[in-house]
């Protein structure tokens, strides 16, 4: 039978604690739901008002959100590992290289790719940056995974969790797999437990499920510092805790003594470690879309149709005036003019019209998702270069985001490096691919990483783009083309092209500078051997003249 370390009163202020945290966030939590329902253009529920008018569904909205997610993916980041100490460039060099092969082994693109989305819709989006002991064979690997802010629960009124006096990710987990993990759970397995969790779908059966929640707390050890721990349960009983683990009990659960969780956030808000988004922002101007789309689609049918006024005696057959097939219409009596009129209904004035073009635009100009970010043109503007320039203006927006994006991201990096420290006791094998497409395989564990103590040494993360769209190629191919021209490529300016390029930032600047390199040390060569045939060249003659006058 499992036994914990873990004193009753310190797991009853668990459950406390929790309770209370997610009373606090129900409000946020439902602001997230709906913000779905609006992603997904089921938003009807909330703007339908007491008059029945057609529902209908513009996507204004979701191509603002679309086009701030091709963008940020324009720009995905890639990390460069820079040492703070001269010793300490190898493992920099070494971790430059073996990063981007982690976060290709744990598909962290189309981690981001999905995350960004989650954090254009709801303003914040959280990583998990954990180490699976299951992965690689059952080596280990690091796993980074985009959680949903509906299952994580934080002290109300921080604006760091890492300042939380607890940190909670529940989630809806199968019996029959607790029951295999976790033996001793017994009974508390199927109870619906201290509380419930929102989702999004209504329809989800947690019959044969339990609710499991990953604690995590830190604990002040005697020498000041502070250790990370974590505590699994469900119910009242506690599954598995890294206090009751004798490699963890007191070093804690991750050496970086940090909650494994990190925060991107869009827009922030004082007083709370989330944001709002694009939803939040402009789904007002949205409604008042929609609902002018209605009241003009609905008169668009009344008054596109032709109605007809005919007298109850006027002895017209009607049957016949409204089939449209029948090229004749049969009439009782004499025919006058009031005994059948045509009735149509007058079209709305055009302010009404204009005042939905006003308000299409009031949601571009807020998500700054203007028509020449997508390459439109107005106001006459149809040079290429003019284009372009208001796109980089209006870009302000974009790069701020991508900037608080990559702040992020660092914290990820960091985190992977740590992890890599404290759990890559075993040689691991990689490949590193390189720029021209050349292919090697190096071999590494912690022991490469690690100096005095765990923390040790200390790194810095430049993030570098990857800027992958046609109009950066294009102008890179310009920029190559400029170089050609200005003499860069020659082997008399080498050197100087070497200098230029080391103040650059583009793609493949490293090849270029390596192949300028060995064009210098080639020069140098051909250099150093000159005078040696030179001076052979000026004895040949001298010797033979010597010869002529000896003979």
């Amino acid at each position: 039978m499992y036994q914990t370390t873990i004193s009753k009163e310190r797991f009853a202020d668990m459950q406390k604690k929790l309770i209370a945290y997610v009373n606090a966030k129900k409000e946020f939590d439902g602001k997230v739901i709906q913000n779905d329902k609006w992603y997904r253009a089921q938003h009807w529920d909330f703007v339908r008002g007491s008059t029945e008018i057609p529902e209908t569904t513009t996507s204004f909205l979701f191509n603002a959100l679309a086009y701030k997610h091709a963008e940020i993916m324009d720009n995905y980041p890639s990390p460069n590992v820079l040492a703070r100490e001269e010793n300490d460039v190898p493992q920099a060099e070494m971790l430059s290289q073996i990063i981007p092969f982690e976060l290709d082994a744990c598909n962290f693109k189309n981690t981001f790719s999905k995350a960004t989305w989650y954090k254009l819709k709801n303003g914040v989006v959280p990583y998990g940056v954990f180490f699976n002991p299951e992965l690689n064979g059952g080596l280990g690997d690091i796993d980074i995974q985009r959680l949903d802010i509906l299952n994580i629960f934080w002290e109300p009124g921080v604006e760091d969790i890492q300042n939380s006096r607890y940190l909670f990710l529940v989630n809806m987990v199968d019996n029959d797999e607790l029951r295999t993990l976790y033996p001793h759970a017994g009974d508390a397995l199927g109870q619906e437990g201290l509380l419930s969790i929102q989702s999004r779908e209504q329809h989800v059966d947690f019959q044969e499920k339990s609710l499991v929640v990953d604690c995590y707390y830190k604990v002040v050890q005697p020498d000041g510092k502070k250790i990370l721990h974590m505590t699994k349960f469900t119910g009242d009983t506690v599954l598995d805790s890294s206090e009751d683990r004798p490699q963890t009990a007191q070093s804690g659960l991750y050496a970086h003594g940090h909650y494994p969780v990190i925060f991107d956030v869009l827009y922030p808000m004082d007083g709370t470690p989330v944001g709002f988004g694009l939803i939040d922002l402009s789904k007002n101007c949205q409604t008042y879309v929609d609902k002018l789309d209605s009241i003009i689609s609905e008169n668009a049918l009344i008054s596109g149709k032709v109605r007809w006024l005919v007298r109850d005696n006027g002895g017209i057959n009607e049957e016949e005036l409204l089939d449209l097939s029948q090229d004749i219409v049969h009439v009782t009596g004499s025919l006058r003019d009031e005994n059948v009129r045509e009735f149509q209904a007058n079209p709305l004035d055009p302010y009404i019209i204009q005042h939905r073009l006003n308000k299409i635009e009031e949601l571009k100009e807020l998500t700054g998702n203007r028509d020449f970010m997508q390459g439109g043109s107005s106001g006459g503007v149809t040079a290429y270069g003019a284009i372009v320039a208001l796109q980089e203006a209006g870009n302000k927006l974009s790069r701020d985001i991508i900037n608080n994006t990559y702040e992020s991201y660092k914290q990820i990096i960091y985190m992977c490096i740590s992890l890599i420290r404290q759990f890559f006791d075993e040689d691991r094998q990689i490949r590193i691919t390189g720029e021209d497409g050349s292919r090697k395989y190096i071999k590494f564990s912690n022991k490469d990483l690690l100096g005095e103590s765990v923390e040790s040494p200390v790194f810095d993360i430049k993030i570098l783009p990857e800027k992958s769209n046609p109009f950066t190629r294009l102008s890179q191919n310009q920029m190559a083309q400029e170089f050609y021209n200005m003499g860069m490529f020659r082997p008399e300016n080498a050197r100087q092209a070497i200098m230029t390029l080391g103040m650059m930032s583009f793609e493949g600047k490293d090849k270029l500078i390596h192949e300028l390199e060995q064009m210098l040390q080639e020069q140098n060569a051909v250099a150093a051997q000159t005078p040696v045939e030179s001076t052979q060249k000026e004895k040949t003659p001298s010797s033979g003249k010597n010869s002529n006058q000896r003979t």
